[in-house]
């Protein structure tokens, strides 16, 4: 019975229906997703294993390796302690020598705890790794590690238990959820269907409630909309006969609530009716009467039997002399047609209108305007009125006062006789100003203007005209307001003169500076000549102040100021751009040598002694200038070149001028944009390192590598260091590269471990890079990135020249990178001094002789006893020597003869990149041999 309801329910509507796929697709979803858990896990415990197999290999190699072969039982001893040591991840270590029984070390296969059928499904075999070492003769000796299958597989097993746990969680809780959602939506499908039998029995008032869900609540207001909605059209439909029965009786209240007096007639001008304020007016009863001419002028109220009610009409309008009231009444009378629902005449509405407060009104406003004209002849500014052809109508005493015209002098005389103006060429007069302004309606903009006295005095003023215009809109006249603003306007020019001039010295400052030079710059660009930029700064100026205080520091200022602006010439300008620096605009001059002869007088002029009160001062200036257009620049770069230029003249003793090198200027910045593209290429990727081998020239045997850089330029192909290295001067973006090298090389030495190859590689490591203080900690950091390249593999060289720097600091910072591992070698050795001492105190493992020397040691005597020197010093102190260059077998032989087996150079192989190392690695073993080492 419970199957039964649960189908029922599953089928009922389009939710219950995806219950079922919902479930098939979290059960497929689970058995993809777990597949590739195990394939992922699987995968990542076999990494780990292959990690840990390099691990005890690494462990355990050197240890066998330095073993006496014949001592079995120490290598018995060795691999059964590795067994206790590695704990129970090792099942077995075989150490096979040729011709020799192995020597093999096994513990007991331990069972995974995971089920059997999950043994069989990740399929995981005990891991093993073989690692070989080279004997003298060419002969290989090989480690066998194989690591226990059941914890790798236990590892995988833990990983699916816990992540089924979760998923099981996850199932139940979107099974439960949906379970819930589906039941809501039947609860609210239920609420629905009730609603909806409620409303069709006739309860209109029937709502469903907004609870729930949000799709419940959405589908309840829904409902409810349309039931209000169907509601109010019901109510409404009941309503309308009532409004009907109700619309006469309505149409009568309103004309009675009316306050004019109205009077209806039908379309025969039979009186129909009135309503109560028409009876108020009049105090006659009202009612129906007989029908009487449409041409009829007035109701009955106002027929002419009535005459001594009524005054005569004019204009439409009427005086009414209603009963038992004293003050008449003016009434304009009004009448309008009305039509019936057919569009037919159905007669016409008559109303009274009381216009008597409109007539006191205008009674008021004349009374106002002769108000306002003793107001008007009583304020500050001049009023000026005119008719339309200019000439004057009334003028105030403000206006009197500023024209030296009365009132009975000005009236009736043109505007421009006595409202005379300063007419510069091309400006209106103050008719043509009125005039127009009165024929456009506009107001004119406050004007400034310079107005004449008739005495032949001048007032700055300023003024405004209007048309003046009738109810009508028709313009009259003009009127013209005007006061005196002399004084606003001295204010207004001494604030401007403030703005772009030194308050101290009177010259330009630097915001009207920026004007006059862009236009200097113009006129010299016109007319082809040059234009000097001078920047002038006082020497000493600020002992001056210390000793004798800013005021006498402020006159000293002042008198400079002056002597400047003596020396100009037309079209040079000087400002002052703060402090004790002063600018000069020298132009029209034809070569630079003029300018410096120019400079050279002004500077003559201002070492003059100053005499400021009772001392006589000496000072001098250092100039800087820059000539436009040799020096094509902005205003601000000109100005900026000048100012670099003086403080070059002051770093040369002050009391020098000292003019702008463009050509230097481009230059430093075409080492800035080369280094900028250094570190573009950085960023972009193009940055590449190759690798040169370095061999053992009796063996044949590869030793290591060298990193060496290169650039992928975009344009110029492949770069050599020589092109990279030199253009970098900046010390960050030197640092930059060094740990980019640094990580490339390791990550590099990570992929050939996997592909079983222990190489050493060396790197340069600039002095910058080394000098830093945190160089320890970054390269640490660095070396765990890659934990799986033992830290004695890496090698970093550091030139004999930057060692001698500063040895101390050098010794404290190989000795701490020395503790990581990390190994160092000595570059371009024979180079700098080479001396017993800092070899004695440079604990450096490798020594690399300098290729001018290796590639002379056959024909030049000199360079063979250096070379000589160096390999018997490096023996002596028991360090590795690499010799660097050899190009020849000859060469190569030499240095077998001298003692030296370490080598590098073109002719064992060139510098290659990454990719092709491995299979040079395998022709050069293919042919290895003392006598092939060089092809």
């Amino acid at each position: 019975m419970r199957i039964g309801k649960l189908s029922t329910w599953l089928l009922r509507g389009t939710y219950p229906r995806l219950y079922g796929a919902i479930v098939l697709i979290i059960l497929l979803v689970s058995a993809v997703r777990y597949h590739y858990l195990v394939a992922t896990e699987t995968d990542e415990v076999r990494r780990h294993a292959s990690s840990e197999l390099r691990r005890v290999g690494d462990a355990l190699m050197p240890s066998l390796a330095d073993l006496p072969p014949s001592d079995n039982a120490a290598r018995d001893r060795l691999l059964n302690d590795a067994l206790v040591r590695f704990g129970p991840v090792v099942e077995s270590l075989s150490w096979q020598l040729p011709g020799a029984p192995a020597s093999v070390a096994t513990v007991p296969r331990s069972l995974p705890a995971a089920p059997d059928w999950f043994t069989g499904w990740v399929d995981i075999d005990p891991p093993t790794q073989q690692f070989g070492h080279g004997l003298p003769g060419g002969q290989s000796a090989r480690l066998t590690v194989t690591l226990q299958a059941a914890p790798l597989i236990n590892q995988v097993w833990k990983t699916v238990v816990v992540q089924g746990r979760i998923s099981a969680i996850n199932i139940f809780t979107i099974l439960f959820l949906l379970t819930l959602l589906l039941r809501a939506n039947a609860r609210t499908l239920r609420r629905l269907t009730e609603a909806t039998d409620a409303f069709r029995q006739g309860r209109l008032d029937t709502r469903m409630q907004m609870t729930g869900t949000l799709e419940s609540r959405a589908m309840a207001a829904a409902f409810n909309d349309m039931a209000g909605k169907i509601q109010s059209l019901v109510l409404s439909l009941r309503e309308t006969q009532q409004q009907q029965s109700e619309q006469l009786h309505f149409t009568r209240q309103l004309i009675d609530a009316l306050p004019l007096p109205v009077f209806v007639r039908d379309a025969d001008g039979a009186y129909l009716d009135v309503n109560r304020a028409w009876k108020q007016l009049f105090h006659v009863p009202a009612g129906p009467g007989n029908a009487q001419s449409s041409s009829m002028a007035y109701p009955p109220e106002l027929s002419p039997e009535r005459s001594s009610q009524i005054a005569q009409a004019q204009d439409n309008e009427i005086r009414i002399y209603p009963p038992h009231q004293q003050a008449p009444r003016d009434m304009a009378y009004f009448e309008a047609p009305f039509t019936t629902t057919r569009g037919k005449l159905g007669g016409t509405i008559s109303t009274l209108v009381d216009v008597t407060d409109r007539k006191r009104a205008q009674e008021a406003l004349r009374a106002e305007k002769e108000r306002a004209e003793v107001t008007l002849a009583s304020i500050g500014d001049g009023v000026i009125t005119t008719d339309l052809h200019g000439r004057i109508e009334t003028i105030n005493e403000a206006a009197q006062l500023m024209t030296g015209f009365t009132a009975d002098q000005a009236l009736g005389r043109q505007l421009d006789d006595v409202f005379r103006l300063h007419e510069d060429q091309g400006s209106l007069s103050a008719s043509a100003m009125a005039g127009r302004d009165t024929v456009t309606g506009a107001l004119q903009p406050t004007t400034h203007e310079v107005l004449i006295h008739r005495s032949g005095e001048r007032y700055a003023i300023e003024y405004t005209a209007s048309a003046i215009r009738k109810g009508t809109s028709e313009a009259v006249g003009c009127v013209l307001v005007f006061r005196d603003v002399t004084e606003t306007r001295n204010l207004r020019h001494q604030i401007s003169w403030h703005a772009r001039h030194d308050a101290l010295t009177g010259l330009y400052n630097r915001a009207a500076l920026a004007e006059r030079l862009t236009h200097a710059i113009f006129v010299a660009r016109q007319q082809g000549s040059l234009l000097a930029v001078c920047m002038l700064d006082i020497d000493h100026f600020q002992v001056v102040n210390d000793t004798h205080g800013n005021r006498v520091g402020d006159r000293l200022l002042k008198e400079t100021a002056r002597r400047l602006e003596a020396f100009l010439s037309p079209p040079d300008v000087t400002a002052r751009m703060g402090g004790d620096e002063f600018v000069l605009l020298l132009g029209a001059l034809p070569d630079v040598a003029a300018v410096e002869a120019r400079v050279a007088m002004l500077m003559e002029q201002l070492a003059a002694p100053y005499a400021i009160d009772d001392r006589l001062l000496h000072t001098t200036v250092s100039v800087g200038i820059a000539v436009f257009p040799q020096d094509d620049a902005n205003p601000d770069t000109l100005l900026r070149h000048a100012d670099q230029a003086m403080c070059q003249a002051k770093s040369f003793g002050r009391n020098q001028l000292h003019v702008f090198d463009v050509q230097h200027d481009h230059a430093v910045q075409t080492q800035h944009t080369r280094q900028t593209g250094v570190a573009r290429a950085l960023h972009a990727g193009e940055l590449v390192l190759h690798y040169q081998p370095k061999v053992n020239l009796r063996t044949g045997e590869i030793l290591g590598l060298e990193a060496l850089l290169r650039w992928q330029h975009p344009e110029h192909g492949l770069v050599g260091p020589q092109h990279v290295l030199p253009l970098i001067e900046d010390v960050e973006l030197q640092v930059e590269l060094g740990e980019w090298v640094l990580r490339q090389a390791l990550a590099q030495m990570r992929q050939w471990t996997d592909a079983g190859m222990l190489w050493e590689v060396s790197v340069n490591i600039a002095a910058t890079h080394f000098h830093k203080v945190n160089f320890v900690e970054r390269l640490k950091d660095i070396l765990q990135t890659c934990p799986e390249v033992s830290p004695s593999r890496l090698e970093l060289e550091i030139l004999e020249s930057a060692a001698l720097q500063d040895m101390q600091y050098m010794r404290h910072m190989m000795q701490s990178c020395q503790a990581l591992g990390v190994r160092f070698a000595l570059d371009d050795f024979g180079t700098g001094y080479s001396s017993l001492s800092y070899l004695k105190r440079l604990r450096a493992d490798t020594i690399k002789i300098d290729q001018t020397f290796v590639q002379g040691i056959l024909e030049d005597g000199d360079d063979l006893t250096l070379v000589s020197a160096i390999i018997a010093l490096a023996g002596a102190f028991g360090r590795h020597v690499v010799a660097e260059g050899v190009e020849t077998p000859q060469q190569a032989a030499k240095l077998l003869d001298l003692g030296c087996e370490r080598a590098q150079g073109f002719g064992i192989a060139r510098p290659m990149p990454a990719h092709e190392v491995l299979a040079w690695a395998a022709r050069h073993a293919a042919q290895r041999g003392p006598s092939r080492v060089l092809s």
